[in-house]
């Protein structure tokens, strides 16, 4: 009740406070490319901290055209102050945001490098962060972000290891990922077993699905499963009197409501709801159990007013510092055709991640289903038409559909053909819809942990962990060091 009410206290702060002048907040600083799974840092020892090293490794733009000797830089972070040569090696795979040092030291993956004295590597993905393959991203340069692309930089990075580090050459490699990162931790045991021992794959989707829809389906399941029916009714309530204010023409209002930066209009109404069910949607992928119990007596609390819905969106920005945000669908469109690496799209990734999107996977959460409360303003037609505003005509429909069932034919979808695997998901995460959540096979396992959400095995041991978490790492450490016996019990 104490969450609630602070919560309440800052919407009504928010509420009554007299805004300064506007600063706009585009959608690029709300809807990132985030690193799904930062944890609280703890204190580090300096003799730890001082062995976080951040290196490079030469890598080829083209990794498929022998012709093409063109080469790039790619970002990694060391930390082996455990490490024993010969021992093993923890590889995490970034994904689609920039590689920060926390996890160096703040992860599960660092408590069992203390004990296998194992070296702990973090790879940064191209296109992303400062790992920067070509001068910018137009579409021409942009054919080099795939996955078999990225796949291939990781082999490459595997023997770069191994030739450079003193001891590496007889260390097995445990990959490690997150997300997107974790199917590609799946996508690599499968593509090159033999360069691996295993994979730890938490939260990885593994089927391309172009209309995505069962996505907010699930994140209204995770408010229903903790809040209960109420939780939902409230949400559809909620949402429902957004879009009458919207069917009255009542755009002053949900201007001031939203705190936007521009009055709103009708084409910028699917960006709206589909900005807010995204923030919504934050809660069972990015915080514990314990948020969304927060949010819906939140909702609850303020009647499913708009306001109430709303407070979710305007708590991500400084309203009372004059801060409002930009929902002006031209202007995003606009913004996401820029092609030179400072410019905002691109900064954070968003114009990256949109081409990964609109050429092979899909995966747009769309308001295609009727079974959740978000409205029905952005079906698959919205993110198509604006993948072809971004990209041109040549990204079509048609396209994309072929390119997902090519996609699904090459990885196998949710039947891969891997040995030594974990696949890890968190009950409310809205992901796991698309991941492995049965055993595959006898050395495929899979682990749903009860009232988590996405990525929670990937943090620390911690006394702060429900049971159901402690036990989930607990197995995932079971697992690894089997890997681990079996490997060494070979040479």
């Amino acid at each position: 009740m104490v969450k609630v009410l602070i919560i309440a206290a800052a919407v009504l702060t928010i509420a009554f406070a007299a805004p300064t002048e506007r600063r706009k907040l585009s959608i690029y600083d709300l809807l990132k490319r985030r690193d799904p799974f930062p944890e609280p840092k703890y204190p580090v020892p300096p003799s730890i901290q001082a062995n976080i090293r951040l290196l490079n490794v030469t890598q080829r733009v083209d990794n498929f055209n022998a012709q093409n000797l063109d080469t790039w830089e790619q970002r990694y972070y060391s930390n082996n102050y455990y490490y024993v040569p010969g021992r093993p090696i923890f590889l995490f795979l970034g994904g689609e945001w920039e590689i920060t040092d926390y996890r160096m030291t703040n992860s599960l993956m660092y408590n069992m490098a203390a004990e296998l004295n194992a070296n702990v590597l973090y790879l940064e993905h191209r296109y992303y962060g400062q790992s920067r393959p070509t001068p910018n991203v137009t579409d021409e340069n942009l054919r080099f972000l795939t996955p078999e692309q990225a796949l291939a930089d990781a082999a490459h990075f595997i023997q770069h290891i191994r030739t450079t580090e003193n001891g590496a050459a007889n260390s097995p490699f445990i990959l490690v990922g997150g997300h997107y990162s974790a199917s590609l931790a799946v996508w690599f045991r499968q593509r090159y077993p033999h360069l691996s021992i295993g994979a730890w794959a938490s939260s990885a989707p593994l089927t391309s699905v172009v209309d995505f829809d069962q996505f907010k389906v699930a994140t209204a399941l995770a408010f229903r499963t903790v809040g209960g029916d109420s939780c939902y009714d409230n949400l559809e309530l909620g949402f429902g009197r957004i879009q009458q204010a919207v069917d009255d023409g009542r755009w002053e209002y949900l201007t001031d409501a939203f705190y936007l930066c521009d009055p709103l209009e009708p084409e910028d109404v699917p960006v709206l709801f589909t900005v807010l069910a995204e923030m919504y949607a934050i809660l069972p992928q990015f915080e514990f159990e314990e948020y969304i119990a927060a949010a819906c007596a939140n909702i609850e609390y303020f009647e499913a007013s708009i306001e109430g819905i709303a407070y979710i969106l305007n708590s991500f920005i400084d309203i009372v510092g004059g801060q409002c945000i930009d929902l002006d669908y031209d202007a995003i469109i606009e913004a996401d055709r820029q092609t030179e690496w400072d410019a905002p799209a691109v900064a954070v990734g968003y114009r990256q991640w949109t081409y990964t999107l609109c050429t092979q996977v899909g995966w747009f959460h769309t308001s295609g289903s009727p079974d959740q409360p978000f409205g029905n303003t952005f079906p698959i037609d919205f993110y198509l038409n604006a993948c072809e505003a971004v990209f041109g005509d040549n990204f079509s429909a048609l396209r994309l559909n072929a390119n997902s069932d090519r996609f699904n034919i090459i990885y196998g979808g949710l039947q891969p053909e891997v040995t030594n695997v974990v696949f890890v998901h968190g009950q409310h995460d809205p992901w796991n819809v698309l991941g492995r959540r049965t055993n595959l096979t006898d050395n495929a396992v899979a682990i749903v942990i009860p009232g988590a959400t996405m990525g929670n095995d990937l943090g620390p041991r911690s006394p702060d962990n429900p049971e159901p978490l402690r036990e989930a790492k607990n197995q995932i450490v079971d697992i690894i060091n089997e890997w681990v016996d079996e490997w060494f019990s070979t040479i």
